[in-house]
């Protein structure tokens, strides 16, 4: 975790990623959408991978007791600086594998925003969601983003990344710091546990084939198009080509 931890203290700035552009924004955009639709309303919400508060701050903002934490040090301070209004329950910096702060069954509703990008080992994966889990109320709701595989090749060749070094992506998954799941292995690691999945969505959809040309939209012509991106973007083919997921299921 120290490579993870080192590459968003030091080589990237996570803060501005979803504000770059308007095709950046539509994964912000859609995940908070399917956030506020499933998560029950006003409830108790552990944002165990807050990053800097990108949904956070967003989910306080309409009613829920959000508590907050990160592992990356950087972002626990920058989400403690702006907080102003005090909107958070708490604010944590810790490692998703390890929740031991918490007792079991304290949350109605966990967001795991982040670690599944990170966890290389598969042992890791299953380890993560079984914590997630353990805090998580009977019936709670589970919120998991993760990578696609397909999506990650695409979105790697549009921004010009060497195609001998992005075959390994679609090998093994692995880029870097990042693992990217093979099509239906999210669906596969949530069977494992008392889960009962709710929806799959592709947040980002096909922006990355398209992006220049959403960038290129009017504002009218944007909202059309997010009208098309919602009407699909909980379809299988639309799902495996968009380089970020989000799993949502119930604790059974």
């Amino acid at each position: 975790m120290n490579k993870v931890k080192t590459y968003y203290t030091n080589d990237y700035d996570e803060e501005i990623r979803l504000k770059r552009s308007q095709a950046n924004s539509i994964e912000f955009t859609t995940t908070l959408k399917f956030l506020l639709k499933h998560l029950p309303k006003n409830c108790s919400v552990l944002d165990c991978c807050a990053g800097t508060g990108i949904y956070a701050f967003p989910l306080a903002e309409n009613g829920y007791k959000v508590t907050a934490g990160d592992l990356t040090e950087k972002h626990v301070e920058i989400i403690k600086n702006a907080d102003k209004q005090n909107l958070l329950k708490e604010l944590y910096q810790g490692d998703c594998l390890d929740m031991s702060r918490f007792a079991d069954e304290s949350f109605d509703a966990v967001i795991c925003m982040g670690a599944l990008y990170h966890l290389m080992d598969k042992k890791d994966r299953e380890k993560c969601v079984k914590e997630c889990l353990r805090v998580l109320k009977k019936d709670g709701i589970l919120a998991l983003a993760y990578l696609n595989r397909s999506g990650t090749y695409i979105s790697s060749l549009y921004r010009e990344h060497p195609l001998d070094v992005l075959d390994d992506v679609i090998k093994t998954g692995m880029y870097g710091i990042f693992y990217s799941m093979d099509f239906n292995e999210i669906n596969e690691l949530t069977e494992k546990s008392s889960l009962e999945k709710i929806t799959d969505v592709g947040v980002d959809g096909l922006v990355y084939p398209l992006f220049d040309k959403i960038n290129n939209l009017t504002e009218a012509e944007f909202d059309l198009y997010m009208n098309y991106h919602f009407a699909t973007c909980e379809e299988p083919s639309i799902i495996g080509h968009s380089c970020h997921g989000l799993w949502i299921g119930k604790k059974i």
